[in-house]
């Protein structure tokens, strides 16, 4: 096969793809095992590509969508509701109903851009797969998450720091982030993306609104007489700072501002 020959392969759509039997990315193969929670969990740990496979080739595209956004609800519930152990009382429903509105509301307002960004780097595929390539994002970093909770219970329930637990879970958000980002670029690599730069500007977007939304729906990590905060509108910054500094006052000092 010549030079030529194997570029017009590689740009193909799906069908001629899968005619040929050409996988010019690995992983990107049929999903084995069926469209089942158990299998896709594992498929999005080992194979994830073979889920975005499924999803181009409209196999089952609406039930793995809705398997993947189970995955995340009862992931990031059981996440939220570990961070809500440093608080107790209402945060224990307070944090996981935040952290999963959140994250699907940050991801809802996203997607569209995520759309033009991938057609622009490239990436010929229906819009039904960039949703499903989004809400796999979102379940991989939900079952990182739940890898750390562990860790997350250890300090919540040891430590008096708001911004300490607080850093850590944007520390613990941050890696599982990346790993998303990296299923991204795979998953438009393997729907033919020529330009990465496009799929790299809409994560780092997708990173700073995830981050912004933690200031939104405040507080997160803590206890406070409002389930919501809406009344003041702060820079996720500042609102980490002021917090920052609030924490490392003397203690006599705290209550004078209060």
């Amino acid at each position: 096969m010549t030079d030529e020959q194997t570029a017009q392969t590689q740009s193909a759509p799906l069908a001629l793809r899968q005619a040929t039997g050409s996988h010019p990315v690995k992983g990107y193969e049929p999903l084995e095992g069926g469209c089942n929670l158990p299998n896709l969990i594992g498929s999005l740990l080992k194979k994830p590509l073979s889920i975005i496979h499924d999803l181009e080739a409209q196999k089952n595209p609406g039930r793995i969508i809705t398997c993947l956004i189970l995955i995340s609800v009862a992931c990031l519930s059981v996440f939220g509701f570990v961070v809500g152990t440093f608080s107790w009382n209402s945060q224990l429903w307070a944090a996981p109903l935040k952290i999963v509105l959140g994250l699907f509301f940050s991801g809802l307002i996203c997607l569209p851009s995520l759309y033009i960004f991938s057609c622009l780097g490239g990436v010929n595929a229906r819009f039904q797969t960039i949703t499903g390539v989004l809400c796999a994002f979102i379940a991989l970093s939900g079952l990182l998450l739940i890898g750390f909770t562990p860790v997350i219970w250890l300090f919540s329930v040891s430590s008096t720091s708001v911004s300490f637990l607080g850093a850590l879970l944007i520390l613990l958000w941050g890696v599982c982030v990346g790993f998303g980002f990296v299923l991204a670029l795979r998953a438009g690599g393997a729907l033919g993306m020529t330009n990465i730069s496009h799929i790299i500007l809409w994560c780092l977007v997708f990173l700073v609104v995830t981050l912004q939304m933690t200031t939104t729906l405040r507080p997160i990590v803590g206890a406070d007489e409002k389930l919501f905060n809406f009344g003041e509108k702060k820079f996720f910054l500042r609102y980490w700072g002021e917090q920052v500094m609030y924490d490392v006052r003397p203690r006599n000092k705290r209550e004078l501002i209060e």
